[in-house]
């Protein structure tokens, strides 16, 4: 693999951690603010400046480096294994598929891992709703749809491109 493959791979895989955090972090946001609504606090006036600073300092490293991160990364080396030893054509429309279902299930999974292993009560306290986690796990699928597509071929090994272009 030449270096300027690993930074590719890379990039598509920042790219897509970053998306997944910040939609984790908009939902989240958003599912707090609802529930103080809900008790009858007024958020509307404060709706965008919450999420912005959630976005850019508050929830946003605490996700980042204790769900998403070490979650797709776990995911994504699993998909690659798994495309690469099980899909010998790599169709963008399997790889698609698999890195979505991957990155939304470190997702799904990952927050209530951490949560569990936290010493706070919860670490994502909005994750007390399973629709939040679901939504943020779509976050996850998101980035996973992106990673597979900035990344589609070049995982594979030098013989399989060289065997599909004879192919083509």
């Amino acid at each position: 693999m030449k270096t300027s493959d690993i930074g590719r791979i890379l990039l598509a895989f920042l790219i897509a951690v970053v998306v997944a955090i910040a939609w984790g972090s908009v939902v989240q946001t958003q599912y707090n603010l609802a529930a103080l609504s809900s008790i009858g606090v007024d958020v509307d006036t404060v709706r965008m400046n919450t999420t912005l600073r959630d976005l850019f300092s508050g929830f946003f490293p605490t996700y980042g480096g204790y769900i998403v991160l070490p979650s797709l990364l776990v995911a994504f080396i699993a998909a690659w294994l798994v495309m690469w030893k099980w899909l010998p054509a790599d169709p963008l429309a399997a790889r698609l598929a698999l890195f979505a279902l991957a990155g939304g299930l470190a997702i799904l999974i990952g927050i209530p891992l951490v949560n569990w292993l936290s010493p706070l009560a919860l670490l994502i306290g909005a994750s007390r709703d399973f629709s939040c986690t679901a939504w943020m796990a779509v976050g996850g699928a998101v980035a996973g749809l992106i990673f597979a597509a900035m990344t589609h071929r070049r995982w594979m090994p030098a013989e399989r491109q060289a065997a599909e272009r004879q192919a083509a």
